[in-house]
């Protein structure tokens, strides 16, 4: 429609709310469009691998475990003691997604407050740093999977009400201004024959209706 509107502006340029209402159309064509192309761009899935981000996440915490695990041993430190998990095993399979998440936050607190005693037991900065990169990869891996869903919803609910302007603004401006053109038969059978019923949630009828 737009297309057939675009091919005969001469004809209507003159008539100034004609023009101001094909603008508006444009306008909202365009602005729909970047929205089909955003919704286009959400991964329907997310983009990373969980089981290697977790792999990657109980190794760290593995070897950082087993430091603390000596530390509380030699400082005779039983609280500390009874918190580290030095069995990969559980690490790996027992420990639930965000058991593991809430285990290696408090891992990389507890070794943050005493992370000077630490350095004669073998704990480096590149395994601090390590730890706590494998913590954020794996918890925005966690966190994803809903900000797309939100992120999804929210640019659908967008695209329905730009459809449904459009919709409006062809049935009580468009439509109605196109009787100025009804001895134009060309023109006018060229617009009834383009303009179809839109669904405002259909996607596919919304690009015919605007060929």
């Amino acid at each position: 429609m737009c297309v057939t509107l675009k091919n005969n502006e001469a004809k209507f340029s003159g008539i100034p709310i004609f023009k101001a209402v094909f603008v508006k159309l444009n306008s909202q064509m365009e602005t729909t469009n970047k929205l089909l192309t955003q919704a286009e761009a959400i991964p329907s899935k997310t983009a990373g691998n969980k089981n290697v981000a977790r792999t990657e996440l109980v190794t760290i915490a593995h070897k950082v475990s087993n430091v603390l695990k000596v530390y509380a041993y030699m400082q005779k430190n039983e609280n500390l003691s009874n918190f580290v998990i030095t069995s990969e095993n559980i690490l790996s399979g027992k420990l639930r997604q965000q058991e593991l998440l809430d285990y290696t936050k408090n891992l990389d607190k507890q070794i943050t407050l005493i992370f000077s005693e630490l350095g004669n037991y073998g704990l480096t900065d590149e395994l601090k740093s390590e730890l706590t990169k494998e913590i954020t990869e794996f918890e925005n891996l966690m966190t994803e999977p809903r900000q797309l869903i939100s992120k999804r919803k929210t640019t659908n609910e967008l695209i329905e009400e730009q459809i449904d302007k459009t919709y409006k603004l062809l049935i009580n401006q468009l439509d109605p201004l196109m009787e100025l053109f009804i001895e134009d038969k060309e023109f006018y059978l060229a617009y009834k024959s383009a303009r179809m019923i839109v669904d405002p949630v259909s996607r596919k009828k919304l690009e015919e209706e605007v060929q």
